[in-house]
């Protein structure tokens, strides 16, 4: 391997579970603080959480990694608390998450911390606390809860939405495992990036982290990790009774290791076991499955689904198989045997890779996730363009597109492969066979020329240069449009808009197919530029000023 991570923590999806002791809250009724139901569910932002978060964002003057609230509220912070800047618990917070430690430390220090504070009661009426009574001075010399109840709207408009969506979570885990629990109870901070993670206590399961969300789909986004974080004690106890009926299949994670193997090798996390491995698969296909039983729309729950089958094999074939069991009366525990003798015909060891590649898509972090394995990354960039100032215009988009990427490995991962800026003209046929970004359209980019036709995104001149889907150069097309409140699938064979920027798009290295080439191109070189800045995960993005297209598809 060409360079080392210091830890790979993958998408948005990499949970840390942390199993801390505390005590139920025990001073704030549920009418004034939270929102609750009678089926168990219980969603607030935490006061203890807020004051962790109030601390952090005094200790690091509002601004911080971890510090994602809105200005006017970091504001309303940085003045109420204003008298209390020095205060022994800001310099206490200070200290342990200093700015100095690596990204993941301090993700992994503010899961610890969050967990226990979620469970222990508002801090100024505990006893014992240790360090923790640093907080409680704080809370009662600043009047805390003034604070927090002036702001108690804002954290109520945050949590009333989600609890429409989860209140039929106990009966879906009744019906799929048999039983459930006492009560589910989302602990949330408003101000402060806690890494989602789940706790389980006495018979609660809690899901301890940020909620903040501004539009809809951002909503369904916490919705949907809630339901993945509530299933985890589920999926556990079934994989204690039954994994031996399952780890014969290890096959599916090593083709999955094969194909992300810097992802798998760093997040042993998710993958540093088949148990593991089966652990997140399980939770988040039943999460998606019991999601669309609870009302999230069916094209958002698709969306999810087809990022996730990139990272989890077979994914998208159990949901048949859960509404199976569901028909048949039965729960996993006596389905997973039929699971199982399901789970080995799909695929074999002799045919897993020709499965992986039919129904897992390609996604843009494919080729960012073989470079850094591999050790090396070329960037191309045209010198097509007649315009001799838009050859210079994209060498320059391809440098600063290598010295952004450099800087976000050595910021998360302390390390970063080699990263090589070259013309189209000079490539090598070594370097054609690993892993490429194309930087420019056909016009300026001769490499881009070459595959055009067969782009899944390909562009065509009518009259001017415009933007279409050739769905037929791939297979498993899927495209949504996306706005701030909704995500739906459209016909593949729809007009593009025109007025977009460009594409960023995925495929896999027709000179050889275990890498990937990343295409970003524009309709014009300033497009290409804009382009750059969108590299997510996903088969394909299409930009405009306001227009966001999203597709995956499968080259097999």
């Amino acid at each position: 391997m060409g360079w080392k991570m210091r830890l790979f923590r993958g998408m948005a999806l990499v949970l840390v579970v942390l199993i801390l002791l505390g005590t139920s809250p025990q001073v704030f009724s549920v009418s004034e603080n939270s929102t609750q139901n009678k089926c168990g569910i219980k969603v607030e932002v935490n006061p203890n959480l807020e004051l962790f978060a109030v601390l952090y964002i005094l200790a690091f003057n509002g601004s911080d990694y971890f510090i994602t609230a809105p200005k006017g509220y970091i504001s309303d912070v940085l003045t109420y608390f204003a008298p209390y800047r020095d205060d022994p618990a800001v310099k206490y917070i200070r200290e342990v998450f200093n700015s100095s430690l690596p990204l993941y430390v301090r993700d992994n220090g503010i899961i610890g911390f969050s967990s226990r504070l979620a469970l222990l009661g508002y801090l100024p009426n505990e006893t014992n606390l240790g360090e923790l009574e640093l907080l409680a001075n704080f809370a009662r010399k600043s009047d805390f809860m003034a604070f927090y109840s002036a702001h108690r709207s804002e954290y109520e408009k945050i949590t009333r939405p989600l609890v429409g969506y989860l209140e039929c979570v106990p009966e879906e885990y009744e019906r799929l495992f048999g039983h459930t629990y006492e009560s589910f109870r989302v602990e949330a901070s408003y101000s402060l990036h806690i890494h989602l993670h789940v706790v389980f206590e006495n018979g609660t399961v809690y899901y301890v982290g940020l909620l903040y969300y501004r539009n809809n789909v951002s909503m369904l986004s916490y919705v949907m990790t809630t339901l993945h974080e509530f299933t985890h004690p589920f999926v556990r106890e079934f994989l204690d009774r039954n994994f031996r009926t399952f780890e014969n299949m290890s096959y599916y994670l090593q083709e999955v290791r094969n194909e992300l193997p810097t992802t798998t090798t760093y997040d042993t996390g998710h993958y540093g076991s088949f148990y593991t491995y089966l652990n997140e698969l399980f939770t988040e296909s039943i999460a998606e499955y019991v999601a669309l039983r609870c009302g999230v729309p069916r094209d958002y729950v698709l969306f999810r689904a087809k990022a996730m089958s990139a990272m989890f094999l077979p994914f998208w074939n159990l949901f048949d198989e859960y509404r199976k069991a569901e028909e048949l009366n039965e729960t996993l525990y006596r389905y997973a045997p039929t699971l199982a003798r399901h789970m080995g015909k799909w695929a074999t060891p002799g045919n897993v890779s020709v499965f992986y590649r039919k129904v897992a898509p390609v996604v843009e972090p494919n080729v960012l996730n073989r470079a850094s394995y591999l050790g090396k990354l070329v960037i191309v960039y045209g010198t097509q363009n007649p315009d001799e100032s838009g050859n210079e215009y994209d060498r320059e988009t391809a440098y600063l597109l290598a010295d952004r990427l450099r800087e976000t490995y050595m910021r998360l991962y302390g390390g970063a492969p080699s990263i090589v800026v070259k013309a189209d003209g000079n490539l090598t046929d070594e370097d054609l066979r690993g892993n490429l970004i194309l930087i420019g359209g056909p016009v300026a980019n001769a490499i881009t020329a070459r595959l055009n036709e067969n782009l899944p995104v390909r562009f065509a001149l009518n009259g001017s240069w415009v933007l279409e889907r050739n769905p037929n150069a791939v297979e498993n097309f899927t495209v949504f449009r996306v706005t701030e409140n909704n995500i739906s699938v459209i016909p593949p064979n729809s007009p593009v808009p025109s007025g977009v920027f460009g594409v960023v798009e995925t495929i896999r290295n027709p000179w050889n197919s275990k890498e990937y080439v990343l295409i970003i191109a524009g309709l014009d070189r300033y497009g290409t530029r804009e382009m750059s800045k969108w590299i997510q995960w996903q088969s394909y993005v299409i930009r405009g000023e306001t227009y966001w297209e999203v597709g995956f598809y499968s080259m097999g």
